[in-house]
């Protein structure tokens, strides 16, 4: 889905490589001036809009444009809904960023510098979501100064979630809602601006001030609320894994778990409950002991993490609370889960 997105602003990296004369500065995306935006569409008819704060975007000389997009950015004004695209679609855990690079016609593209617009068309190569694909897109450049440049999208951008491996995250993503129906895809839809010469010092500042404002946010404390939906919507990845009958973690669950660590430290005024649960085959109470050792488990990476183990606290329910009918292996993995609860102190 992003993939598409991280095409466009590196178009309109490449766009602003056209001034002659300056065809041995680089140009930056300045984000400050830039907006990206993701539509999505649920229960049939209700759309709601994501815009993507952390860009960043440079296009060498030669016409190397290199886009990446932060998509731990994501904001729609709702907080809940926010961790959800993070944490069940992005899994941000894992792909916390998107990237897009691709080779800008340089002669081409001077020709904005003589009209107020052109279209042009790239061929991109994007990195998200753990696939890689190649997608054409067509922008509309136009020339702001002779130091500044727009790409903007000529028209939305549809991207069909099974492109970057995004089917699953959506089925999740409904669950999550109560089972609204959600879209099987997204459109973007963008407006960047590229700049060089005397802007540049200006930008990299912004850069720089972008960068301390997210270390800021990432360590700042979180209210109780705010705690309880981070863990509310984490219990709903299903991203953490033991081994088969065992209560041995899965390397594979440990960027989550990790964030599970960070979240946890910075909820100070809060304890913790990690509860473990599993599938009904086998004897209930081999199923009861294995729920309790792998929350034990869960417990015991937090303390490693330096999550002060007095603040979290563990539970075992075995097969006694599914959240679907264990009559086939898809809905037997969504019993086998842990589970996380915020307990005032």
């Amino acid at each position: 889905m992003h993939k598409f997105l991280m095409q466009l602003t590196l178009v309109m990296v490449g766009l602003t490589g056209l001034p002659a004369g300056a065809q041995a500065q680089e140009w930056l995306l300045n984000p400050t001036a830039s907006r990206f935006y993701m539509q999505t569409v649920k229960a049939a008819g209700v759309f709601e809009n994501h815009q993507f704060t952390g860009l960043t975007g440079t296009v060498t000389a030669n016409g190397d444009a290199n886009v990446k997009i932060d998509l731990t950015s994501v904001a729609s004004g709702i907080d809940v809904r926010d961790v959800r695209m993070r944490f069940i679609l992005f899994e941000t855990f894992k792909f916390p960023n998107a990237e897009v690079t691709t080779k800008l016609d340089m002669n081409a593209l001077r020709a904005v510098m003589t009209s107020s617009r052109i279209e042009y068309p790239l061929k991109l190569n994007v990195k998200l979501h753990g696939f890689e694909k190649s997608i054409d897109a067509p922008v509309n450049v136009s020339k702001i100064s002779q130091n500044s440049v727009s790409v903007a999208t000529a028209k939305p951008i549809i991207v069909p979630a099974d492109s970057f491996g995004f089917t699953a995250g959506i089925a999740k993503l409904s669950e999550a809602v109560g089972g609204t129906p959600i879209a099987n895809g997204a459109t973007f839809t963008f407006d960047l601006v590229f700049e060089t010469g005397e802007k540049i010092p200006e930008i990299r500042a912004a850069q720089s001030a972008a960068v301390q404002r997210k270390i800021e946010v990432e360590s700042a404390t979180i209210t109780a609320d705010a705690c309880e939906t981070r863990f509310s919507v984490i219990s709903t990845t299903r991203s953490i894994f033991f081994r088969t009958g065992s209560a041995e973690l899965d390397p594979e669950s440990e960027p989550l778990l990790n964030s599970v660590a960070d979240i946890a430290s910075r909820c100070p005024g809060v304890r913790i409950e990690v509860a473990g649960h599993t599938d009904s085959v086998g004897h209930r109470q081999a199923n009861q002991r294995l729920s309790e050792q792998r929350a034990q488990s869960v417990a015991d990476y937090m303390s490693r993490q330096r999550v002060e183990r007095g603040r979290v606290v563990t539970a075992g329910f075995g097969d006694s609370q599914p959240v679907a009918p264990n009559d086939s292996e898809s809905n037997r993995a969504k019993n086998r889960r842990i589970e996380f609860k915020v307990l005032l102190r």
